[in-house]
């Protein structure tokens, strides 16, 4: 028996693990809420694993490409001991509130250092997650759905659900019309049958395009479409998949050859970029 099938028994014999990422200080905050109540609802064997991301030390990245080069990162936090979480589920649920029409920073955070991810994108990848959004006024959502999925796209994860719940009061979560859907998803977190994700962009389902002329471009995976006369997407060019992990490769890729590119013109680009070194007053808190 090969090791691939070994682990994959044991894993199977094993009760589930869910882990859900938790970007929300509040205790029982709704986050917290309804990713439990998901929990409640999974009809197969599991432990419910949580971890309250802004508890946590995670610094900003610092673009040394170390992670990109040698698979792993120099700065020493809490981001590790995410992604080893990460490595033992089975399955996800990402929670975030929605701060000033984005995601938590400590989602953010996670974002800017998911190239750190590489070591683990192989034990990830394909496991099925659930994003959430829980926001106060009403279709005030802003970008913060796209963050989750963003983030989601790069740890090579299957997005089976992106929700939005209006939930400003704590306990809002629970609202009957929540609860259903609490069942719907937790029910159908670990079936291999998908409903497609619902979106303006025809390729990856994200609600954030940009407008040039008759045509529209994904800010996420960056697929070209129009619309037809009765307002239903067409295809014009293919961007990303961010359903495969093959673009987080040739990112790392783009990424490596940028910094031979610079280190091959390092005296010409230094010659460009010295004499504004001096320019300015740099202020610190005293």
């Amino acid at each position: 028996m090969s090791e691939g099938q070994r682990t994959k028994d044991e894993s199977a014999a094993r009760p589930k693990i869910i882990l859900g990422l938790i970007g929300s200080e509040r205790k029982l905050g709704n986050c917290e809420l309804f990713t439990k109540e998901i929990s409640r609802n999974v009809q197969e064997e599991h432990e419910l694993r949580l971890i309250r991301l802004p508890s946590l030390r995670i610094l900003p990245c610092k673009g040394c490409y170390r992670c990109i080069n040698e698979g792993d990162c120099p700065i020493e936090d809490d981001l590790g001991f995410v992604f080893d979480r990460m490595a033992e589920a089975d399955a996800f649920i990402i929670a975030s509130p929605v701060y000033f029409l984005g995601t938590q920073a400590s989602v953010k955070l996670l974002l800017d250092r998911a190239f750190s991810s590489h070591r683990i994108l192989k034990k990830v990848q394909n496991k099925p997650c659930i994003l959430v959004n829980t926001y106060g006024i009403k279709d005030r959502m802003g970008v913060a759905p796209q963050a989750l999925r963003t983030l989601a796209a790069f740890l090579c994860v299957h997005v089976k659900a992106s929700v939005n719940i209006e939930a400003a009061l704590p306990g809002d979560a629970l609202k009957e019309q929540y609860l259903g859907r609490a069942r719907t998803l937790g029910s159908t977190l670990f079936q291999e049958k998908s409903t497609p994700l619902r979106g303006f962009c025809p390729y990856c389902a994200c609600d954030i395009v940009q407008a040039k002329g008759k045509r529209y471009i994904c800010t996420l995976c960056h697929g070209v479409f129009s619309l037809d006369e009765t307002q239903r997407p067409v295809k014009i060019k293919a961007g990303w998949d961010v359903t495969d992990s093959q673009f987080v490769y040739d990112h790392r890729e783009w990424l490596k050859g940028m910094k031979d590119t610079f280190i091959s013109r390092r005296k010409e680009i230094m010659n460009l970029i010295l004499p504004y070194k001096t320019i300015g007053t740099w202020l610190e808190p005293r």
